[in-house]
């Protein structure tokens, strides 16, 4: 009887798993990435969807540009990406180049072998559509299996004031979601923010998010406690240096809502966890969607639910922060799925969300399609 060769191994095996028939790597070159196209692009946020102009801050993130990518295989597939902001145009190219001439199935997925860590979260976007795309399945299985259909997303805004705050109110409620998240500093009327968001919007909670701007615990405490007592608060996050674990313990003991930290490196993770420092962790990729599911795991072996953070992405982002939470059981917190507040997601479908949840996708690959007339209209020189 002949020995089966690696290639029908992986074809029958393939055959069991219900996969799409594609030849296994090897002698025939299939899935070899044959190049890699990039655009600079600057996607503006809607109007008044981040601060008010007495809070505006001194530079706008959204004009930071990114970088969408689109990598080309012999196959006729390609898998999309998408940068965080600011990423280096020449390392990103460099990545770019290298990858040409490579097999898109020889790669660990979980830890991609990259000449420099410049736009890693964007080809492994791009290398998790080709696959799924090449066996017909949805990254979230390739990520451990669904989870959760649904995904719990919540609404976003920047400081505002207490004016500005009815106007967000009003569109959390229009829009069905069961959170607002908010940016503040030291000084800010978040208390006051709270009390509108309360009256305009009964039952919807609150997320409070100073990025570590208030100087200590003891700053922050009597602040904590009148949203404590207002009632709609879900979770504090970050209000002061991540380190100050005591104090962060302190803080818990004091109030009734959730205390998170924003943390993406596991050990950091675990020394939290250790310090009983919070009871929540914003979690996003440390690069990327693998590392996000295994830090949720990590999460969900101590008790401690998550979300994933973002930084107000366009359409792939969200798509691949989606199938990682679809893949993570504890992700069970308000998550950043916040695309739809730009002026344009760059994608050709949004991301679905109903009801403040937002709904993986069953295609293969991302599940999302690259709109190339939005990339003409905001791609900028580099």
């Amino acid at each position: 009887m002949q020995t089966p060769s690696r290639r029908q191994l992986i074809s029958t095996a393939a055959g069991i798993a219900g996969f799409a028939a594609v030849p296994a790597s090897g002698k025939a070159e299939r899935l070899t990435i044959t190049g890699v196209s990039l655009y600079h692009v600057v996607v503006p946020m809607k109007e008044d969807s981040t601060t008010d102009p007495e809070t505006a801050e001194s530079s706008r993130f959204d004009l930071v540009p990114k970088i969408i990518l689109e990598v080309h295989t012999d196959s006729g597939i390609t898998g999309i990406g998408e940068t965080g902001r600011g990423e280096d145009y020449a390392a990103v190219q460099q990545n770019a180049a290298f990858l040409k001439g490579k097999k898109a199935l020889d790669f660990n997925l979980t830890r991609l072998d990259l000449p420099v860590r410049a736009g890693y979260a964007a080809f492994e976007m791009a290398l998790y559509d080709i696959v799924g795309k090449a066996f017909g399945w949805p990254v979230y299985k390739l990520l451990g299996g669904l989870a959760q259909r649904r995904v719990l997303v919540g609404y976003w805004t920047g400081r505002r004031t207490p004016k500005g705050m009815i106007r967000v109110a009003e569109r959390a409620v229009a829009g069905k979601f069961t959170s607002v998240k908010t940016k503040c500093k030291q000084g800010d009327p978040v208390v006051e923010t709270a009390e509108i968001l309360a009256k305009f919007a009964p039952g919807v909670k609150y997320i409070v998010d100073p990025n570590t701007r208030y100087k200590s615990y003891a700053d922050f405490l009597p602040v904590a406690k009148a949203l404590d007592a207002i009632g709609n608060a879900l979770v504090f996050e970050d209000p002061f240096d991540k380190n100050d674990f005591e104090g962060y313990r302190k803080l818990r003991r004091e109030v009734k809502t959730h205390v998170a930290l924003h943390l993406g490196d596991p050990k950091a993770m675990i020394r939290a966890i250790k310090e009983d420092a919070c009871s929540i962790f914003n979690t996003g990729g440390n690069p990327g969607m693998s590392s996000f599911v295994a830090n949720s795991y990590l999460a969900g072996a101590a008790g401690i639910p998550v979300w994933h953070g973002s930084g107000n992405d366009c359409g792939i982002v969200d798509a691949s922060y989606l199938h990682s939470c679809a893949a993570s059981p504890n992700c069970t917190m308000p998550s950043d799925i916040l695309s739809f507040l730009r002026e344009d997601d760059l994608i050709v479908e949004p991301i679905n969300i109903q009801n403040s949840y937002a709904l993986v996708s069953d295609r293969p690959g991302l599940g999302v399609d690259l709109d190339k007339d939005a990339i003409e209209r905001y791609r900028v020189k580099t």
